[in-house]
This record gives structure tokens, C-alpha cells and sequence, in this order.
């Protein structure tokens, strides 16, 4: 404190002999904040980092007579739209503050958000987010979208707002959070920070910007834009040596060195004294800890006898696994229910309840993790229904739920409201957080039916529905239903018959070397050739094939049949040895080793080099990702078949993986494409892809491109590869094999499907 303070009175004086300022200087008001190394405010009170490097400079190069105001993000925000200060050194973008100030077009650097945990909390991935105490930074741009990734995923959390992020590593530090969202740079140079661990979710890419009230005068942020943009275009320059001494930092001492070192001769001490009771407390409790095993032991053996007699005095109306009334006692139950309300004018619901992605458990962690999730299922299930509703397990994942004693639609409608709620929450299997959901169907007695096959096969059918809507719901069953049903299972007759029968075709959308134009490859897109439709989009019955599983023997079908068609073309001489095609891959495919044996054969069968294959796996493997979807992605990367992992930013998956799964490649997806470069946050996200991959050593192709703007704006950041509609639609065989045959004539020549290339 008294090295503060003289260090205080010394700076008062080097100020009051300073030589007065210039009269003419431009005075400029900057609001900065905790926000390590893009700006802080350092031991001696004064400002630093990245952004204020670049404000120094513009400042002696421009003659402003620059101040500082110190205080948190939101705070500084809500000055600068009142206009007490001029500039604020850091923030960043989001369509909100784009609205609400002015913004520099440049930004300053491009930024992650990440989460720290506390050492002994076990956090993984966001949704063990959930009902945990997260500290944000006010205002930030971070908060805003880590509380909308959460509601995304059903993890709500606790807020525990902060001023800036060194207060999100005290709040750690000091039991006050789990968790804390700070950015990626700060994270560097806070990682080893005591009792606080890095974690593996990173989210919501944003670029950082100087910011200016709305209404100022624009003269001032179009100055920082126009030297920030010189210096970002010079290597050499005061940007570049600034990223390097900060983001190389290593952060200050905070602790005198001494206070390490009395700290621990006197613990020394103290652990000594602690190490003996716990021995004492050791062998005590282990002793304990036997006795209370064998009573355990005994108490077991005794309640497995009851439940064995249990079991047999109940088998034939009880379900073994759960304990619920089974399929034949519910049958029993309606039937007399039906009989009591014949005539009388009373009314039931009957509720057919399916559960929602119990396959993906039993595919990923094993069929008896799948028995545990039903186990837990029932009893939510039961715990939530009245006394006289009747619970019954159908069969497999499906359960049955008579609500008796109803007035109005809306009895109904809240039990099935209840259930649905009582499954929101995640089921914990052997260390292991699973969620799942229910797709509901409700019948109404007499409205719907009157007897009972007619009932269950009407709550069958808006069962149906609810899931074809994307589950997690109810749907009270509606005469147009049967219709739909009727035409779902047409339509997969249909689409079987048209496998036996060689209606399925695939055309093929060139991918480009867009430094030269040069087709290097192609995706294969299946279409349906329906002799009453007429050509059929994959879309129309791509998510049928995906319910009824159909969707494993007709991606078999697309990975031979492109194989085969591209070793044709190369016999042919009209395709380059280094020519690859991609197949879309369903993560039904990863089902025991199916996917390497599929690939095998067709490998086999068309006599096809594994390099000219490409595996397009969309983001989503990463949410089943097991040992055995590992292992088979190694096996088909020992082969040498190439991976790349497809629509890249639209699904959810933790950078770790990214970098320990065999991926080639990685492709943009369109939704980002179709917005640069005219919005910033996608280009900003797109940027960061591509350096992303760079880091990653990995190849990029961008989806979707439809602009000479696009196509140039990615090429001249390093894209490597591209696809679209303004170089060429979907192609049949002939039509695409025209299009290697005038490339292979003109030389190696640039060939689009429009007459003028970017």
C-alpha cells in the first residue's frame, strides 16, 4: 500500500511539471475495462493492451489528446450513448450493438468464447451447464449467447454477473460460480490461474471493434479504420508487434515472492498434524465401512428373495424390467374401463407415449445402459400421474398411459404436459448425463374411437406426428392423420420398390480449385426417378428413409453406384487420377462395423483407388460419438479413404474432437456462405473457419456459393475449394462427365457451368 501511494504522488508530479498540452489538440474520451490482452488496466493504474497500442498511435498520428475512463462494459456502454465518452477500446459485434452504436468497420482481432470450471466441478460439455452457477461479464456479448446456447440445449443456469473477466476467475477462485464464460485471449494468459481448469467448450465466434455513440461524428472511427487497416497491411507494423508481445505475455504477479514461501513452511506443518487424524480416521472407517458392507450385503440378498417372489407371483401381468403393467394387463384394464363408460357419458384419453433417441443409447453406450434409461423413465413417468391414471410399458421404448375421469381436452392435455416436463431433465447412467424426450399421441374416448384397438391405433398414429414434428411434444390424434400415416407407408413401400427396381439415380455438383477454376471433384446427390412424380428431391424422402431405416441400404446403394461411376469415367479417360467424389454418410451407417464393410465392398466391387472417395459426416456424429464410431473412423483413414466433416458451424461439437478425429477436411456450410460478404458476423465466422482449418492442417470447401462476391471474397482469405450454383447446379452423369471432358480439351483450362468465371 505504501509503494502505492508514493507511486501515486510521484505521477502527480511528473503531471503538474509536465509542459502544458496543445491548446489545438483533438481531446478524445476512451472507456476502457478488464478485458486482458485486449485492454486493461495494469498494476500502475494505466490503460494497456492490443487496443490501446493501436489508440496510441493513432493518436500521436492524428494529434488527439487522449483520457481514459476505467469502469465495466456495461456501464461504458451506457455512457457512450449518452455521450460522455467518445470511444470505447474493445467490443464485440452482435447485430444489438450495431443497432445501438457505431461500430468501425475494421475489426481489431477475432475472438472465441470458452468456459473455465472450477477444479473439483466436473463440467465437460454445456449441457452439464445445467442449474449450475456460471459467472458472465455484464453486457457482454459472450453472456448473451452462452444463455441462448443453453436454452438451445435445455441447460439453463444460474447467472452470476461480474464486471470483467479476471472477476470471473475470483468468482472460481472463490467457490462463488461452477463455471465462467471468458474469451479465448484472455484465456491464454489465464489458464494456469489456481483451482481453475480450461474446458473443451468453445462457442460463439465474434470479431471486436471500436465502438462510438450513434450520433456521433463519424470522422473519429473512420480514423482508427483507416490506420487500423495500414497497419493490419503491414507485417512489420506496431498491430502485429503488439499481438506478439501480448498474446506471448505471461500475466503479472499479483503476490509478493516471498508470500508463496511462508505459505508453505507454515502448511508444511499443518499437513502434518491433518495427515495423522486422517490415518486414525482411515482405519476407523474402513472397519466401519466393512461391517456396513456385509449389512448391505445381507439387506440385498434379502430384498433380491422378495423381489424374486415378487416376480413370480406378478410375471403375467408385469413388465420384468420396469415393473409397470405390461402389454396384456393393460389391455385388461382399458377393457374394463371401456365397459364401465358404455353408455354412461363419461370420457377417457388413452396416451401413447414414445421415447425419444433410446436407439442412440442402446447404439452408444450399450443395450444396458438402455435398460437403466427406461428403468428411469418409468418411475418419472409414474411420479407424476394421478392415482387413478394407469401406466402401462407396451413394449421396447414405448409406454401406454390411460387418463381416466376427464371433463375437458385440457385434462389431457396437462398429464401429457406433466410427462413431458417430468423427462426434461437428463438421466445420469453410470457417470454418464443422457437426455431424452417423449413424442406424445392422445386419442379421446368416445370422440376417436370406441373400442380399444381403435383407440391405441389412433394414439398410434398422432404419436407418429409428434415425432414427425420433431418429438418432445403431444399431438391429439386428428381424422387426417390416418391419411398421413397411410401415404408415410406408401411412401416407404414405394421407396423400397425403387431400389429393387433402379429408380434411384445420382447426379453430381462440381467442386472447384477456386485459385484456378479446375474441377477437382464432385458430391453425389441422390434423386428418386418415380415413374408417376417425375424426378424426385432427396428432401421428399430422404427423412422417411432416415425414420424407417431404410435410410443404411440406400446409402449403400449411393456409395456403390458413385464408385462405380467414377472408376468408369477414369477407365474412360475423362476423369484425372486425383479426381475425388463425395458421399453423404448417415450416422445410422456407424452401427456395428457396417460403414467399413460397405465401404470395403464397394471399394472392392468398382476396383476404385480409397483417395478418390471422400466420407462427408455431418456435425452430429459428434453428439453419438463412441469408441466405436472412432474406431471406425480410423479404420477408413488407415485405409486411405478421405473424411470431411460436412455443414461445419450449424451443429454442436467440441474443438478437442476437431482436432483428434482423422478429418481431411472440413466444409462451410451455405448458411454462412449466402451472407458474406455483406454482413460481418458471418464473414467474421467464416474467417475463422478458414484460419481454424489452416491451424488444424486441414482442407476447406465453402457450400453454396452463388456470387462472384462470394467466390472472390473466399479465395482471396485462402478457401481452397468451393461449391455452387454459380459455378454449376447438380449435374446428371452425362452432363457431368461433359464438363471433365471440355475441362481435359481446353488444356487444364478453368471450366464452369457459366459461361463467365469470377
Amino acid at each position: 500500500m505504501v509503494y502505492r501511494i508514493l507511486l501515486q504522488v510521484w505521477l502527480g508530479c511528473v503531471f503538474l511539471l509536465a509542459p502544458e498540452s496543445d491548446a489545438h489538440a483533438q481531446p478524445v474520451r476512451v472507456g476502457v475495462f478488464e478485458n486482458p490482452p485486449i485492454v486493461s488496466a495494469g498494476l500502475d493504474g494505466m490503460p494497456r493492451g492490443i487496443s490501446i497500442d493501436v489508440i496510441q498511435l493513432v493518436a500521436q498520428r492524428e494529434g488527439w489528446q487522449v483520457s481514459y475512463v476505467s469502469s465495466p462494459v456495461d456501464d461504458l456502454i451506457g455512457r457512450l450513448e449518452r455521450g460522455e465518452i467518445d470511444v470505447l477500446a474493445a467490443i464485440g459485434y452482435s447485430e444489438e450493438y450495431a443497432r445501438r452504436l457505431r461500430l468501425s468497420r475494421e475489426s481489431l482481432i477475432a475472438n472465441w468464447a470458452m468456459i473455465f470450471r472450477r477444479a473439483d466441478v466436473a463440467i465437460d460439455s454445456l449441457p452439464q451447464l445445467k442449474r449450475r452457477r456460471v459467472a458472465l461479464v455484464r453486457g457482454s456479448v459472450q453472456a448473451k449467447a452462452l444463455i441462448r446456447l443453453a436454452e438451445q440445449f435445455d441447460a439453463p443456469f444460474k447467472p452470476v454477473y461480474v464486471d470483467d473477466f479476471p472477476a470471473v476467475v475470483r468468482a472460481l477462485q472463490e467457490r462463488r460460480a461452477d463455471a465462467g464464460s471468458v474469451n479465448r485471449l484472455f484465456a491464454v494468459e489465464y489458464a494456469n490461474q489456481p483451482g481453475v481448469v480450461e474446458t473443451a467448450i468453445v462457442f460463439s465466434p465474434v470479431s471486436v471493434h471500436y465502438a462510438a455513440p450513434r450520433s456521433a461524428d463519424p470522422a473519429l472511427l473512420d480514423a482508427l479504420d483507416r490506420h487500423l487497416a495500414e497497419l493490419k497491411a503491414d507485417t512489420d507494423s506496431v498491430y502485429y508487434t503488439s499481438l506478439k508481445r501480448w498474446l506471448a505475455a505471461a500475466p503479472d504477479g499479483r503476490l509478493p515472492p516471498w508470500l508463496p514461501w511462508l505459505i508453505g513452511g507454515g502448511g508444511g506443518a499443518l499437513l502434518l498434524a491433518l495427515a495423522f487424524v486422517v490415518l486414525l480416521r482411515h482405519k476407523v472407517g474402513r472397519q466401519t465401512g466393512e461391517l456396513q458392507r456385509r449389512a448391505d450385503q445381507l439387506e440385498l440378498e434379502v430384498e433380491q428373495r422378495e423381489q424374486a417372489q415378487r416376480h413370480l407371483n406378478r410375471l403375467a401381468y408385469f413388465d420384468g424390467l420396469t415393473r409397470l403393467p405390461n402389454r396384456e394387463a393393460f389391455r385388461l384394464t382399458l377393457s374394463q374401463a371401456l365397459r364401465t363408460l358404455n353408455g354412461s357419458g363419461g370420457r377417457l384419453a388413452l396416451l401413447f407415449v414414445d421415447v425419444d433417441r433410446l436407439k442412440n443409447v442402446n447404439d452408444g453406450l450399450g443395450h444396458r445402459a438402455g435398460d437403466m434409461l427406461l428403468q428411469q423413465i418409468a418411475g418419472r413417468l409414474q411420479s407424476v400421474l394421478r392415482g387413478h391414471d394407469h401406466l402401462s410399458r407396451f413394449g421396447g421404448d414405448e409406454f401406454v398411459v390411460i387418463v381416466s375421469e376427464i371433463v375437458r381436452d385440457t385434462d389431457a392435455e396437462r398429464v401429457a404436459g406433466r410427462l413431458l416436463a417430468a423427462l426434461a431433465a437428463p438421466v445420469d447412467i453410470g457417470g454418464t448425463q443422457v437426455y431424452t424426450g417423449a413424442s406424445i399421441g392422445i386419442a379421446l374416448y368416445p370422440e376417436d374411437a370406441e373400442s380399444l384397438d381403435g383407440l391405441l391405433k389412433h394414439a398410434d398414429t398422432a404419436m407418429y406426428q409428434a415425432k414427425e414434428q420433431g418429438g418432445n411434444r403431444y399431438v391429439f390424434y386428428h381424422a387426417q392423420q390416418t391419411e398421413r400415416a397411410v401415404e408415410r407407408l406408401t411412401l416407404d413401400t414405394r421407396l423400397r420398390q425403387a431400389l429393387e427396381r433402379n429408380e434411384l439415380v445420382l447426379h453430381y455438383q462440381p467442386i472447384v480449385e477456386l485459385a484456378s477454376g479446375r474441377i477437382v471433384g464432385g458430391e453425389a446427390l441422390v434423386r428418386w426417378e418415380d415413374p408417376e412424380r417425375g424426378l424426385v428431391m432427396p428432401s421428399a424422402f430422404i427423412p422417411a428413409a432416415e425414420d424407417t431405416g431404410l435410410i443404411v441400404a440406400l446409402s449403400d446403394w449411393v456409395l456403390e453406384a458413385c464408385c462405380t461411376q467414377l472408376r468408369a469415367w477414369q477407365q474412360q479417360g475423362r476423369a484425372a487420377d486425383d479426381l475425388t467424389l463425395s458421399v453423404n454418410i448417415s450416422t445410422r451407417q456407424f452401427e456395428g462395423e457396417h460403414l467399413t464393410r460397405a465401404v470395403d465392398r464397394a471399394l472392392a466391387r468398382s476396383g476404385l483407388r480409397p483417395d478418390c472417395l471422400e466420407l462427408e459426416i455431418t456435425e452430429n456424429v459428434m453428439l453419438v460419438m463412441t469408441d466405436e464410431v472412432r474406431t471406425c473412423l480410423d479404420a477408413l483413414r488407415a485405409r486411405g479413404v478421405r473424411l470431411a466433416l460436412d455443414d461445419f458451424g450449424t451443429g454442436y461439437s467440441s474443438l478437442s474432437y476437431l482436432s483428434q478425429l482423422p478429418f481431411h477436411g472440413l466444409k462451410i456450410d451455405q448458411s454462412f456462405v449466402r451472407k458474406i460478404p455483406a454482413h460481418p458476423s458471418e464473414t467474421q465466422i467464416v474467417t475463422t473457419i478458414l484460419a481454424l482449418a489452416r491451424g488444424l492442417g486441414m482442407e476447406v470447401v465453402a457450400e453454396g456459393i452463388e456470387t462472384a462476391q462470394q467466390y472472390a471474397f473466399l479465395r482471396d482469405r485462402g478457401c481452397e475449394f468451393g461449391q455452387g450454383n454459380l459455378m454449376s447446379t447438380p449435374q446428371a452423369a452425362d452432363a457431368f462427365a461433359s464438363l471433365l471432358d471440355r475441362q481435359k480439351a481446353s488444356g487444364q483450362r478453368p471450366v464452369h457451368g457459366h459461361e463467365t468465371a469470377p
